[in-house]
């Protein structure tokens, strides 16, 4: 199976988020990882926590597509947005006393992934995009040098959000 997945990561607090997802109302929670990421969400949102981190599951990737609401929210957020895929992105933007807002830095394609991790010191479990990007999550939002397979995000328990 094809992941093809998005994540947007914001750095703040959970309760936060009903502001930040002002067209969605919260309509479940204790979702597993495996929920989140079904084709049966539909147009709807997995939403975790990770502190300090936000974990937005979203199946359709409309934040790694269009790149307008995460450039909006790093003005006020530090962000991180991920593409689970063979053809993986990995996006950071800035926020920090100098700069708020804008993409500060991006990963694309097999080969960008493993020169991330080359740079991270973090050896490549094999070179798939979807592993590699799975790496670079790990070492991004959960600070752990993995280098095996598996993923922290499925130790989060989710909250759904529909339209």
């Amino acid at each position: 199976m094809a992941w093809n997945i998005g994540l947007l990561c914001i750095k703040t607090e959970l309760n936060k988020v009903d502001d930040i997802l002002d067209v969605f109302y919260k309509s479940e929670d204790g979702l597993h990882f495996e929920d989140v990421t079904s084709f049966s969400m539909e147009d709807a949102l997995g939403v975790g926590e990770q502190q300090p981190w936000i974990i937005i599951v979203d199946t359709q990737g409309r934040f790694i597509n269009d790149v307008s609401f995460p450039l909006q929210l790093s003005k006020q957020y530090k962000v991180k947005t991920f593409w689970i895929s063979e053809k993986l992105i990995y996006r950071d933007y800035y926020f920090n006393f100098l700069k708020k807002g804008g993409l500060k830095s991006e990963v694309v394609g097999i080969d960008g992934g493993l020169k991330y991790l080359n740079s991270k010191g973090i050896q490549a479990i094999d070179k798939w995009g979807e592993t590699i990007i799975f790496q670079i999550i790990e070492n991004e939002i959960f600070n752990r040098k993995t280098t095996k397979y598996g993923t922290s995000l499925n130790e989060i328990r989710y909250l759904k959000y529909e339209l």
